[in-house]
């Protein structure tokens, strides 16, 4: 506006005006687009520019080609949460009349989504058993099974999964394959060509655990898919928290491979300590998928899983409690190292048989490892444990 002299106050207030940057003269931390909309250019067509935050932001576009080159997929979403992330697919690739197969060895919310609430479209599942891949083929339902969606390591007791057989055998049938692959990590399986790439950036991609967030990430086509469905989904990411996770990002690999590190000396203590029973852990050599994990993984990842002997402890939540440094809530991937009892948060859902199959009882414990000193966490669960 040319002449603002002769405007009234309120009309100054809600239309001031804004610095014009030199060209070159940019900043060196993107700033936060908060504006739900903006003006179009004469210049270009309306929707190949921002209009409206909700279908594009350019905070969120940034977050979204940083994650791509990440991941070395061509295209990603970023929404409001990993669950959102994992329902979006799902609701994006299937439709009334499709099958998906998926395995009991996942996350919570992602089972009971697919198993209570998929039906209700009529979108039919088989629930496998990830350690028992031989069943993979013989589940495909010719012309009805649409996806298969795994994750590797597996929450909460990092089960491997055998992502070239998966693979192999869905390109075979003409199937899709996304994977959730928020354990392992960002950075991780790039090598493979899975269709979707599912993550909670709540975890790593943030890191300090003041925002909930998810991505998708895949080819172009498959994206517009998910991005159109996305839209009308209106699971979009506030740019405040985009924002967050693009300056966690600065950090990530430093944070994960000091978490990383320090995971696997933890681990290699509980292995050695009298009182608890077993450790779930990839980076040990006596996890049965040890090798199946060197191969398809750099870094071994930073949650410890493990059973604590009765003697320790009433149960699982008297444990976590009982220690000072490590504190008992949800998530992953913060910097500080939290715990929580694997039976009460992930498998309420599943009968007796299949809990134990998994490995969760009234012992079991997940250990998510942050940016503490390793002695330190180690003495405190060495108190704990005694």
């Amino acid at each position: 506006m040319k002449n603002r002299k002769n405007l009234g106050i309120n009309s100054k207030l809600n239309h001031p005006e804004t610095p014009e940057l030199v060209q070159g003269n940019r900043p060196l931390i993107s700033p936060i687009y908060h504006s739900a909309k903006f003006t179009p250019s004469e210049d270009h067509p309306y929707w190949d520019q921002f209009m409206y935050s909700r279908v594009a932001n350019p905070t969120n576009r940034e977050l979204e080609m940083t994650l791509a080159e990440l991941q070395k997929r061509e295209d990603c979403l970023v929404v409001a949460s990993g669950i959102a992330a994992l329902t979006g697919v799902f609701l994006s690739l299937l439709k009334s009349g499709d099958h998906i197969i998926t395995f009991r060895e996942l996350y919570k919310p992602s089972r009971i989504f697919i198993r209570d609430y998929l039906p209700r479209y009529n979108i039919e599942h088989s629930l496998l058993t990830l350690t028992q891949l031989k069943d993979l083929e013989a589940a495909i339902i010719p012309g009805k099974t649409k996806l298969i969606h795994f994750e590797s390591p597996t929450n909460p007791n990092l089960e491997i999964a055998d992502i070239e057989y998966i693979l192999k055998i869905a390109k075979k049938h003409g199937v899709l394959v996304s994977m959730d692959g928020t354990f392992a990590g960002l950075h991780q399986h790039t090598q493979f060509d899975v269709d979707i790439m599912i993550h909670s950036l709540t975890k790593y991609g943030n890191g300090h655990g003041d925002v909930i967030a998810g991505c998708i990430s895949g080819r172009k086509e498959l994206m517009k898919t998910v991005r159109d469905v996305g839209l009308y989904l209106g699971a979009h990411l506030d740019p405040q928290a985009a924002g967050l996770i693009q300056r966690g990002l600065k950090t990530y690999m430093l944070r994960y491979e000091r978490q990383t590190q320090t995971a696997a000396k933890i681990a290699h203590f509980l292995s050695q300590h009298p009182r608890v029973k077993k450790v779930y852990y990839p980076g040990l050599e006596n996890h049965r998928h040890h090798e199946l994990a060197k191969k398809q993984m750099s870094d071994m990842g930073a949650v410890v899983s493990f059973e604590i002997l009765p003697e320790v402890a009433a149960n699982a939540a008297k444990f976590c409690h009982s220690l000072e440094l490590i504190f008992l809530t949800a998530s992953v991937g913060s910097t500080e190292s939290i715990i929580c009892p694997t039976l009460m948060f992930f498998g309420t859902d599943l009968p007796e048989s299949e809990r134990e199959g998994m490995g969760m009882n009234a012992y079991s414990v997940r250990l998510s490892v942050g940016l503490e000193d390793a002695d330190d966490l180690i003495e405190d669960l060495n108190k704990a444990l005694g």
